[in-house]
């Protein structure tokens, strides 16, 4: 059972000796994708050109009760908070416009409980009993809004009276409803108001819980809260203990963030044509054509990766220095799952074992020569593919539109560009192109920063921007972090002609159990995108930029400090890197995690 579902059947047993029940707006039927309430000031700040609105904001709140108490009243409101509020750079009742605007806008049905309360409306006695200095106008507004059934509306400003000081408008609740307080059960997240002061006036009450709150980081802009908080609101059918939820939330934000630098960066280096390179490049492929970041150039996805490239790098004069590449991440691998991750079928088993490499032989230090020698005596063979695989490529990037002189950028999730050197060298004596590589990452080991001395390379994620410490942590994670790109397709290794001529990518399946894999990127990828459309609308409906270096937040928090739910997730992942895959081992996806 997830816990929307479990929340709701707690609240259905709660309300099953109560006669009238009654529901907290504010981060219980009602929540705002915010990481903290109070953003909202910053966004109404950033509007009004104000830096330090938030703070004034408080301090105008703060005159505003006293003068409250000084008038012998119980509760604010809007206009006492900005009746005392002084210094604005434009007028009162435009700042008041945008803030209450803004309300209007960010406050949404919980997606935990909104289809519960209208279950209950529509079959049962229910109000609305809540502390606020907005106005009884705003929350019928709001339930216009949303279509929601008008029911009896309790709120702090309108009746004069709060739940949290002394609990008298639970008093009023019960007496307007007819009903003595032990049959009102309330339903609020604030363990204060909500539930100590519900019971101090003997009416039952349901705390509730939203651990999607709870989880939010502490951030310190507008688009950092938003990009962090739109789960909370997100109105779609996403279990939340679930691949989809968990691409809605972390890779989505990712995705997003990537793209909008991606655009950024396309526009600085006057790109002509962008490649989202396979698989990383799929969802952001996908993001960029429904306008998910902006407006774009070309952009084309680019089924490739640097198994493929590699292959059609190689030729009779450098296969000797591939070897190891070819080696690399084979341990336990057999002879022929070694040919078939880069596409060359094996010789007959009889050759294979009077070279005494039948299947029972793995590579591991003590065969790693009898390996590299019998590379070296099938190289004919590689070779034929490497051969056809660079053709292929050739005709493959005619068709993308790939023209002498052009400014490409290709676009990867990272590390150290193995995939961008290898495009490089294939491009060589095939296309005259300036390259560019843009990463989400890019890391200071010593073989990127070899090459970022003499390819063009970028990243949104790198030591400078987010420092070596946080860096590192983003590079243990890498796999999880390339969860979040990856295509429902297998990897390409290499490409082919068919009968008719035309190009096809060669796909490995991996080995081992993979059959959920493509599942599981499938549910990744549609989270990542519903994402991208949420956020995308949201933002532009507050008029907020989405700043790649702020939205890309939620994924520096994730790796910082993996929820347990998604290490469960991550747990059930087995035999990712289709390249390392082997039938003689299963390889969870957590054993890369760091």
């Amino acid at each position: 059972m997830n816990t929307k579902d479990k929340v709701q059947l707690d609240i259905r047993k709660a309300t099953a000796a109560a006669e009238v029940i009654s529901f907290d707006i504010f981060d219980t039927l009602f929540v705002r994708p915010l990481c903290d309430p109070e953003d909202l000031f910053d966004i109404v700040g950033d509007r009004i050109g104000m830096r330090d609105f938030r703070e004034r904001r408080r301090a105008a709140q703060s005159k505003a009760f006293q003068v409250m108490h000084a008038n012998g009243l119980k509760e604010i409101t809007l206009d006492g908070i900005y009746a005392v509020f002084d210094g604005l750079p434009v007028a009162r009742d435009e700042v008041r416009k945008i803030e209450l605007d803004l309300e209007l806008e960010l406050t949404r049905p919980n997606p935990e409980l909104i289809d519960l309360f209208l279950e209950l409306a529509n079959a049962r006695r229910v109000v609305i009993t809540s502390d606020m200095y907005l106005q009884l106008d705003f929350f019928e507004a709001l339930f216009h809004k949303y279509g929601l059934p008008r029911v009896p509306l309790f709120i702090s400003s309108h009746r004069n009276a709060t739940k949290r000081d002394f609990g008298e408008l639970f008093d009023i609740v019960a007496a307007e409803c007819g009903v003595a307080p032990e049959r009102v059960l309330h339903i609020g997240d604030n363990e204060l108001s909500d539930v100590r002061r519900a019971r101090e006036k003997r009416l039952a009450a349901f705390h509730y819980v939203d651990a999607r709150r709870s989880s939010l980081p502490a951030v310190s802009t507008p688009a950092a809260s938003l990009a962090a908080g739109m789960f909370r609101a997100y109105p779609g059918k996403l279990n939340p203990d679930s691949f989809g939820a968990l691409g809605f939330a972390v890779g989505g934000p990712a995705a997003l963030a990537f793209l909008h630098w991606i655009n950024r960066k396309a526009v600085q280096d006057d790109i002509e044509l962008i490649l989202f390179t396979a698989r990383d490049g799929y969802v952001l492929d996908r993001m960029e054509k429904r306008g998910h970041g902006g407006q774009f150039g070309r952009c084309e996805y680019f089924k490739s990766s640097r198994t493929a490239l590699t292959l059609a790098a190689i030729d009779e004069t450098n296969f000797e220095q591939h070897i190891p590449l070819l080696l690399s991440g084979a341990e336990e691998l057999s002879p022929f799952e070694l040919l078939e991750r880069i596409g060359v079928v094996a010789p007959a088993d009889n050759v294979m074992r009077d070279l005494g490499l039948g299947p029972e032989i793995l590579l591991d230090p003590t065969t790693i020569e009898l390996f590299k020698s019998f590379l070296w005596a099938i190289r004919w063979e590689i070779l034929k593919t490497c051969r056809e695989t660079r053709a292929a490529l050739f005709n493959y990037l005619i068709e993308l539109g790939v023209k002498p002189g052009m400014r490409i950028a290709m676009v990867d999730v990272g590390w150290n560009g193995t995939t961008q050197e290898a495009f490089h060298c294939a491009l060589q004596g095939m296309f005259d192109i300036e390259l560019y590589g843009y990463y989400l990452c890019l890391t200071e080991h010593p073989e990127c920063v070899r090459r970022r001395k003499k390819l063009r390379m970028d990243a949104l994620l790198t030591a400078r921007s987010i420092g070596h410490r946080l860096l590192e942590r983003v590079y243990a994670n890498r796999v999880a972090v390339e969860l979040f790109f990856s295509a429902p397709h297998h990897a390409v290794i290499g490409y082919k002609f068919d009968a008719e001529g035309r190009v096809l990518a060669v796909e490995d399946q991996g080995r081992g159990a993979t059959h959920e894999l493509s599942d599981i990127s499938d549910a990744i990828s549609r989270g990542v995108e519903e994402y991208g459309a949420y956020a995308s609308e949201l933002f532009r409906r507050v008029r907020v930029d989405p700043a790649p270096e702020e939205v890309v937040k939620p994924l520096l928090a994730f790796v910082e400090n993996m929820p347990a739910q998604a290490m469960r997730l991550l747990q059930s992942v087995s035999n990712f890197d289709a390249w390392a895959s082997s039938r003689n081992r299963d390889v969870s996806l957590t054993e890369y995690l760091g």
